[in-house]
């Protein structure tokens, strides 16, 4: 049965996650807010309410995913997994039957995507409420050695951008001509190659891993003294991996706030459009340092390793955004100009990940520790 606005009070009902009086007073609403799943918000007058999401399709890897994502719901309730639960909306229902997940809806959240775009700006708050939350699990996780039945819900490969030069040829005709282009030009350049399959040869199996981390999935929302509070969704892509991939990931999502902002739309030459961007790089410093001094602090990482740590979350980071501008090019025709900086970005700073620390993200020696 696939969920609808009007079937949704009777599957509630028939899975217990609703009283029988919240349908006979008419006490909540339906809110369609579908992505790449069918997604409902159940809103109640009190403003509590549920989030639930059904696969569109039941397809292999559709299943596969909302599997992970329930398995880490379930794990995070378990004792020694605290930080993560912190982390996540709360937990309320899984049907593996029908491929549906329920959470806790996060009342009055907005994603950091849309945060940032309605105060027109980088708040150092965010990036350190950020920091903290990430630093927090990992520290919890990070070498902790998982039950074998928790092991087994996670693939624990590296990810497949790391080694996409490899494969992109092969896809051929079933990617979009954009995306086509993106790999013809990632096959042009031995030495990203190179550093891509450096990464992937590198990647470590220290922590679980959200795997998705970008402004979209992380929802800042009321606390219950009117402070802001902060939860990852989409656990979707959820590992066992590498804990830099989250962090660089994160950082690189500042870049790319930087370079969509430039009116890259009529011409390729992205040094005449720096100084026009919507959101100057110098501007997100603040949050961008304020995120890494309170994940260090957070994450429990000795001083001596945070200057080392953090080039190797900033390669990540600029593999990451390879990944980014696939994602952007995913139905587009041909190869945009902001896709092709991100791409210029990321080898850059894959060739000097020191000067990228200074030049990009703002980094002097005492910042980075």
């Amino acid at each position: 049965m696939f969920l609808t606005a009007s079937n949704m009070a009777h599957y509630l009902l028939a899975r217990g996650t609703v009283p029988p009086s919240a349908v006979v007073d008419g006490d909540f609403m339906v809110v369609e807010a579908g992505r790449r799943n069918r997604n409902y918000k159940i809103i109640r007058r009190d403003g509590s309410g549920l989030f639930v999401k059904q696969i569109k399709e039941v397809e292999p890897m559709a299943i596969s995913t909302m599997q992970r994502e329930a398995a880490c719901y379930r794990m995070a309730q378990k004792n020694g997994y605290e930080a993560l639960a912190r982390l996540m909306p709360g937990f309320v229902d899984h049907d593996a039957g029908r491929h549906c997940l329920t959470i806790s809806l996060l009342p009055g959240g907005e994603n950091l995507t849309e945060f940032h775009a309605r105060n027109k700006t980088f708040p150092a708050g965010i990036g350190k409420l950020l920091g903290a939350a990430l630093g927090s699990y990992h520290q919890t996780l990070r070498g902790k050695s998982l039950q074998t039945e928790d092991l087994s819900n996670f693939p624990r490969m590296a990810p497949w951008i790391l080694s996409f030069h490899l494969n992109s040829v092969q896809a051929g005709s079933t990617l979009s001509g954009g995306v086509q282009q993106l790999g013809a030009l990632i096959r042009q350049y031995p030495d990203l190659q190179q550093n891509l399959a450096r990464l992937a040869q590198g990647w470590r199996y220290d922590s679980i891993i959200h795997g998705d981390m970008k402004w979209d999935n992380c929802v800042v929302y009321p606390g219950p003294n009117g402070e802001l509070a902060l939860r990852i969704i989409d656990w979707e892509l959820v590992d066992y991996g590498d804990a830099s991939w989250d962090i660089g990931a994160v950082l690189q999502a500042y870049l790319t706030s930087w370079i969509y902002s430039m009116p890259l739309y009529q011409e390729f030459d992205p040094t005449r459009f720096v100084d026009k961007a919507v959101f100057p790089l110098e501007g997100m410093y603040p949050s961008i340092h304020a995120f890494w001094r309170s994940y260090v602090q957070t994450a429990g990482i000795d001083k001596s390793q945070a200057y080392p740590y953090l080039l190797r979350c900033i390669e990540y980071g600029a593999a990451r955004m390879v990944q980014t501008a696939f994602e952007s090019l995913y139905y587009s025709p041909v190869m945009t100009n902001h896709a092709a900086t991100l791409l210029q970005v990321s080898q850059n700073i894959l060739r000097d990940s020191r000067q990228a620390a200074s030049a990009l993200y703002g980094f002097s020696g005492e910042l980075s520790s």
